[in-house]
């Protein structure tokens, strides 16, 4: 049975959508939905870490982030963005689990009518809808330039990987993983751990993220460099000069006024890191 709760009904009406039965069809809206509602960004991420006296957080409650979406449009990156997905999935009535790609990476698989699905809205990639990586061995989770693939590689003993390419170059590693391997939120409390080290990949930028489809591209910051993707394959890329125009750009391109940027690039320069320097 559902479990609907408070979160849950909020965690829909942020994206725009009525509770319905599990489908293929509606587990799509919802993934469409999500990646143009909640933006993959590590400013919560610098930002849980300080209030946390500089150590290790846990992952927000799913309580918690609809909260923070609400107060101070919050995403997250992979983990809590993932972690929550799949708490709204089940309670909802979907049949799913976690999957670790690479040892590092949070994932989700969906079972319908007796097939797994692959969908991940934690990794800032093209994933509108779950990937029938089990029936379409050449699937393709693309926007523009950028093209993600779940290839399999030992289909007896259900070994996938994932690959991404940007520009026709490989952007990142090569996950591997095994689709049947359900993981639990504890098994990544290791990699958690590692990611919120000051030295981390996620704790030495400034990164947000989110895909506007209705307007046919994709907003992106990296330090003080404003991108937008087109669908078309058109990239525009901007340097931002303060944290002010900073702030400006994530209030009027991303629409995500709420967001507290200057607090987390206040939290970079305490870790020594300046989003202005040359080079980053």
């Amino acid at each position: 049975m559902p479990n609907i709760t408070d979160s849950t009904i909020k965690y829909l009406d942020y994206l725009n959508l009525d509770l319905e039965k599990p489908s293929y069809n509606y587990l799509e809206q919802i993934c469409h939905a999500q990646l143009n509602t909640f933006p993959f960004e590590n400013i919560s991420k610098l930002l849980y870490f300080r209030d946390n006296n500089y150590s290790n957080f846990e992952l927000p409650s799913f309580e918690l982030f609809t909260k923070n979406f609400s107060e101070y449009n919050f995403g997250g990156t992979c983990y809590t963005l993932n972690s929550s997905l799949m708490i709204l999935l089940r309670d909802i009535g979907f049949d799913c689990y976690h999957v670790m790609l690479g040892e590092e990476h949070m994932g989700i698989i969906v079972k319908m009518d007796n097939e797994r699905f692959y969908v991940d809205c934690g990794a800032a990639a093209p994933f509108f809808k779950p990937v029938r990586f089990e029936n379409d061995l050449k699937n393709i989770s693309d926007f523009g330039k950028d093209e993600v693939y779940i290839l399999p590689e030992e289909i007896q003993i259900n070994r996938y990987k994932y690959v991404r390419y940007t520009n026709g170059k490989q952007n990142g590693k090569t996950w591997h993983f095994n689709s049947r391997n359900e993981a639990k939120v504890s098994d990544f409390n290791d990699v958690i751990e590692k990611s919120n080290k000051p030295n981390a990949p996620f704790m030495t930028i400034l990164r947000c993220q989110l895909y506007q489809t209705y307007k046919q591209r994709s907003v992106s910051l990296v330090n003080n460099k404003f991108g937008i993707r087109y669908s078309n394959g058109e990239i525009n890329v901007k340097t931002l000069s303060s944290s002010e125009e900073i702030k400006a750009v994530l209030s009027e391109e991303f629409l995500l006024p709420k967001l507290p940027v200057i607090e987390a690039i206040e939290v970079l320069k305490t870790l020594n890191i300046d989003i202005f320097a040359q080079g980053t």
